[in-house]
């Protein structure tokens, strides 16, 4: 049962129960709140039929309706997202939307609202008690709109209004960013293939005990949550893959699955050469150590100096510090190597397809719009092509690597001073 506008007609489009079947029903009107009462009618009369109460709670405003609705998610989403929508209620809707009622909020009230929101913000008292009112950001406004749009998206569940009045605005309204605005923002990320080597180097040489950690955000695109998260036995050595399936939530101080679900990536040559001395010395150490020395079960693939889970915060810390003690005139984060992977696999022509299984996207648009959509990949000789080298070995984050780097390099990483010392990456305020 829907309601929506079609060549400036409102349409009713449902099926109704007659004679023992379903008979679809497609009726028009002049005015939406025609085609809602409408809707009502029939939705009650579906409800008798089935001998529940006819009456649904349309007098609800959207302050209670709100605090339920943000009630029900918890251990439904990320606490990420609910975080988010608790925000933009407390903040933005209940504040100006708060007493109306649900059932009455229309298009026009949603848009009103967002470009309220766009030009006034929220305000703020100064201490001479004058009210400020300061603009919000485009990216601050959507947040708000989404919160919205999934609020109503409930209200539409629990049949208290027929269609989504908040559907299709942020776009109407620009509040998202547009794909080339997208892509330039990651283009300001990406480090070029002299930058990216002349980090890799400098670990190498001055923090060699960093280098597999670092090695691998630059050769794996690996978010910092799945990164810090990685078990020794997630690292396949004989299938050259790393099995990404738990990150690590540091704001929230939680484990949790990746974004969007669990998933094997493939491991370059350079980066397989370093990681399996490294695995190989920690099961060595690990041996040897007792286990009151440890600070958790878990056996890390990049554990702290006390062989506990390394904190993101340092891990940030320790790339600031490297890309300054390295002279690369910029900052490094972990999302800078995560982009410049995606990056330079689009533009040594691997398929869109290929990177948003690497990177973990919940759609192949993403992948698209973040690094644009390298060549193509489907059914004709570029699939053809790929299937058969890829069946010969070949990987297509084996081109990541550096042309001059020999298997022979990966004996002076410093790894095994630093595992037979126990000197790991630092725990706590160490790597700082």
């Amino acid at each position: 049962m829907t309601g929506a506008k079609r060549r400036g007609r409102y349409v009713a489009d449902y099926y109704l129960h007659v004679d023992g079947g379903l008979r679809r029903k497609r009726l028009s009107y002049k005015t939406a709140a025609e085609r809602d009462a409408h809707l009502e009618a029939i939705r009650d009369l579906e409800r008798r039929r089935k001998g529940l109460s006819a009456l649904v709670n349309r007098s609800v405003t959207v302050a209670p309706f709100a605090r339920q609705w943000l009630a029900g998610l918890e251990g439904a989403i990320k606490p990420r997202t609910i975080e988010a929508y608790t925000k933009a209620v407390e903040l933005y809707i209940l504040p100006r939307l708060g007493d109306r009622l649900v059932a009455e909020l229309t298009r026009r009230d949603v848009k009103a609202f967002l470009i309220a929101c766009r030009q006034l913000g929220v305000g703020y008292v100064t201490a001479d008690g004058r009210r400020i009112q300061k603009p919000l950001a485009k990216g601050s406004v959507y947040a708000i709109y989404a919160a919205l749009r999934a609020l109503l998206n409930e209200a539409m569940e629990e049949e208290i209004i027929a269609g989504n009045p908040a559907a299709r605005l942020g776009k109407r309204l620009h509040l998202h960013p547009s794909k080339q605005h997208m892509k330039a923002a990651v283009e300001a990320r990406v480090f070029n293939r002299e930058k990216l080597r002349q980090l890799l180097e400098h670990t190498c040489r001055r923090e060699s005990e960093a280098y597999p950690l670092v090695l691998t955000l630059a050769r794996a695109g690996l978010r910092i949550g799945e990164a810090v998260a990685l078990g020794l036995d997630d690292y396949e050595p004989e299938a050259r893959r790393l099995l990404v399936a738990r990150s690590w939530d540091d704001k929230h101080g939680i484990m949790g699955t990746p974004k969007h679900g669990a998933r094997r990536i493939d491991v370059s040559p350079q980066l397989a050469a370093i990681l399996d001395p490294h695995v190989a010395a920690l099961r060595e150490v690990g041996r040897k150590i007792t286990p009151i020395d440890r600070t958790t079960s878990t056996a890390w693939l990049f554990p702290s100096q006390t062989w506990s889970m390394l904190d993101p915060r340092n891990v940030r810390r320790l790339l600031r510090r490297l890309a300054r003690d390295g002279g690369l005139g910029r900052d490094v984060t972990p999302h800078d190597l995560r982009h410049t992977y995606g990056s330079q696999l689009t533009a040594a022509g691997a398929p869109p397809q290929y990177i948003q299984a690497q990177l973990g996207h919940a759609s192949i648009q993403i992948t698209v719009d973040l690094y644009g959509s390298g060549l193509p990949f489907g059914t004709g000789d570029a699939a053809r092509s790929y299937q058969h080298t890829y069946q010969q070995g070949f990987r297509w984050v084996d081109v990541l690597d550096d042309p001059h780097w020999t298997r022979g390099q990966s004996r002076r990483t410093g790894h095994r001073v630093v595992t037979r010392n126990r000197r790991m990456m630092g725990g706590g305020d160490a790597s700082d």
